[in-house]
C-alpha cells in the first residue's frame, strides 16, 4: 500500500488550505488502514470539515470515529470540539470528561473542559480545570491557553492579585511570550500600576514591534493616566497595524464621537464598522461571545452617552439576539425604561423558547433553546413581564413561543452597586484577551442598605442551551 500523504495534509491544514486538505483526505481513504493512521486521518478530516463549515459532516464523522475508537484521546477531543462548535455544550462537556477519565494527565482535555464549563457558568469548576491543565503541562511550563483563560477569568471576577501571580508564574518560564506580556500589562493597569503596565507593553513591542494588541492596550492605559494625545497616537498605530480589529475601531469611534469637534460621519463609520466586523467574523461563533460583548458595549455606550438612544437600543437588540448583551447595557436600558426603586427583589427566570419556523440566527436542526435570566422586580408578575418583554424584543418572530418559570427567591435581597463603567474603563478591563473573554460583570449582594436599583432583566446567564432535533 502506498504511504498516505498525512504530513502533506497536515501542512495544508496549518496553512489554511482546508478545502484542499479535505479533497486529499477523501481521495486517500482506504477501507483497511492501520489504527494509528486511521485515528490521525479522522482527526485531520474532522478539523478540515469544521474549517470549511461542513459541521454536519464533521459531527457525523466524529461520531463514527468515536464509535470505532471510544477510548482514543484525540478522537474524544475532536468530538468535543465539534459539539462545542454546534453550541451543544453539554455534549462537549461529556466528551472532554471522558477524555480526562481515559488520560487524567493530559493538559488539553482539562483546558477544553474548563472552557466549556466557564461558558456554562460553572466558573469554580472551570478554574480547577485550568489549574489542572497548567499542572499537567508542568514539564514544559504552564499551558499558554490555560494561563490566558484562567488569568482572564480571575480578572473578570475582580481577583486581580491572583491573576497577576498566574501571569508572573508563566513569564518566569517564558519571559518573552508577547501575548502573556500584554495580558500581564492589562492586569497591572487594572491594579492601577500604570507605569509597570506601560513597561510591559513597551517590552512586548520591543519583542514584536507590529503587535497591535500591545499598542491598543498601551493606548488605553495612557488614556487612563490622562495622556490623551499620546493615547490617540498609540491607538491610531494599533489601527494601522490591525485595521480590522473591531475593538480598536469601537473605542476610536467612541473617542471621536465625544470630541468637541466631532466628524460625525467618521465617528459613526468607525462604530458601525466595528459591528459589521463582528457580524462577519463572529456572527455564528459562540466561542468569541466575550470579545463581541466588549465591542458591543463600547458601541452602545458611545451612542447612548452622545444622545443617540434609538441607535443604541438597536445595538442592544442585536447584542441580545447574538448573546453579546452585558449587564451595563441592560442597566442603562432598565433605568431609562423602568426607573429605579429601593424595593426590588432578585428573581431567577428560566425561559424556554420554541419555534415552528427556525429563526435564521439559530443553529441548524434546532427547535428552540433554554436560558436563564436574573431579573430585578417588585414581584413575580413584574419579573415575568420584564423577562417576556426582553425576550420578545430579541426574538421578534411571531413563530417563537416562550415558556417562563419564575423561581421564587429564598428571601428578599438588594443588589449591590453596579456602577456603569465608562467606555474607556470597559475596554481597559477586558482588552487583554481580545480573543474571547467577557468583561467585568457587576455582582449582586444580598447585604447592605437598600439602594435604588433599575428594574428589569439584569443579567443573562451563560449561553443558550439549544434544543436539537433527534
Amino acid at each position: 500500500m502506498p504511504s498516505l500523504p498525512l504530513d502533506a495534509i497536515a501542512t495544508l491544514l496549518d496553512q489554511g488550505a482546508a478545502d484542499s486538505a479535505v479533497r486529499l483526505l477523501r481521495s486517500s481513504w482506504e477501507p483497511e488502514l492501520p489504527p494509528d493512521d486511521l485515528v490521525r486521518m479522522y482527526c485531520m478530516w474532522i478539523r478540515g470539515l469544521c474549517e470549511t463549515g461542513e459541521l454536519d459532516n464533521a459531527l457525523t464523522l466524529a461520531r463514527r470515529a468515536a464509535s470505532e475508537f471510544p477510548r482514543e484521546i484525540d478522537i474524544l477531543i475532536a468530538l468535543g470540539n465539534v459539539h462545542d462548535l454546534f453550541g451543544d455544550l453539554e455534549q462537549a462537556r461529556a466528551a472532554f470528561a471522558v477524555a480526562i477519565d481515559v488520560e487524567p494527565a493530559g493538559s488539553l482535555q482539562h483546558y477544553n473542559l474548563g472552557a466549556v464549563l466557564e461558558r456554562l457558568g460553572r466558573e469554580d469548576e472551570a478554574e480547577g480545570c485550568y489549574r489542572h491543565a497548567n499542572e499537567a503541562d508542568r514539564g514544559g511550563g504552564s499551558m499558554f491557553e490555560a494561563t490566558s483563560a484562567l488569568g482572564a477569568m480571575l480578572r473578570r471576577q475582580g481577583r486581580l492579585e491572583e491573576a497577576e501571580q498566574v501571569y508572573d508564574t508563566y513569564l518566569a518560564d517564558d519571559p518573552i511570550h508577547v501575548e502573556i506580556l500584554v495580558e500581564h500589562g492589562i492586569c497591572l493597569s487594572d491594579l492601577e500600576r500604570f507605569e509597570e503596565a506601560i513597561e510591559r507593553f513597551n517590552f512586548a513591542l520591543s519583542v514584536e514591534p507590529e503587535h497591535a494588541g500591545a499598542q491598543y492596550n498601551k493606548a488605553i492605559t495612557l488614556y487612563r493616566v490622562g495622556k490623551h494625545e499620546h493615547a490617540q497616537t498609540a491607538l491610531e498605530q494599533a489601527r494601522r497595524l490591525d485595521p480590522e480589529n473591531a475593538l480598536t475601531l469601537a473605542v476610536l469611534g467612541g473617542w471621536r464621537l465625544s470630541a468637541p469637534e466631532c466628524d460625525l460621519d467618521e465617528a459613526l463609520g468607525l462604530l458601525y464598522g466595528a459591528l459589521d466586523l463582528l457580524e462577519r467574523r463572529y456572527g455564528g461563533d459562540a466561542g468569541n461571545a466575550g470579545y463581541c460583548s466588549l465591542v458591543v458595549e463600547e458601541v452602545f455606550e458611545a451612542l447612548w452617552q452622545n444622545g443617540r438612544q434609538a441607535e443604541a437600543r438597536e445595538v442592544a437588540r442585536i447584542a441580545g439576539q447574538r448573546e453579546w448583551i452585558t449587564p451595563h447595557i441592560l442597566d442603562s436600558l432598565n433605568e431609562a425604561d423602568h426607573g429605579r426603586s429601593p424595593q426590588v427583589t432578585i428573581f431567577t427566570v428560566l425561559a424556554r423558547a420554541e419555534a415552528g419556523e427556525r429563526p435564521a440566527s439559530w443553529p441548524e436542526n434546532s427547535d428552540g433553546y433554554t436560558t436563564g435570566l436574573t431579573v430585578l422586580a417588585c414581584d413575580e408578575n413584574e419579573a415575568r413581564e420584564f423577562s417576556l418583554a426582553y425576550l420578545r424584543n430579541i426574538e421578534p418572530s411571531p413563530t417563537v413561543r416562550f415558556h417562563l418559570d419564575v423561581v421564587p427567591p429564598k428571601q428578599p435581597a438588594e443588589p449591590a452597586s453596579s456602577a456603569a463603567s465608562s467606555a474607556t474603563n470597559a475596554a481597559t478591563n477586558a482588552a487583554a484577551n481580545s480573543a474571547a473573554n467577557p468583561g467585568v460583570t457587576p455582582g449582586l449582594d444580598a447585604g447592605g442598605p437598600a439602594q435604588p436599583r433599575a428594574r428589569g432583566v439584569f443579567r443573562v446567564h451563560a449561553q443558550r442551551a439549544y434544543i436539537f432535533r433527534s
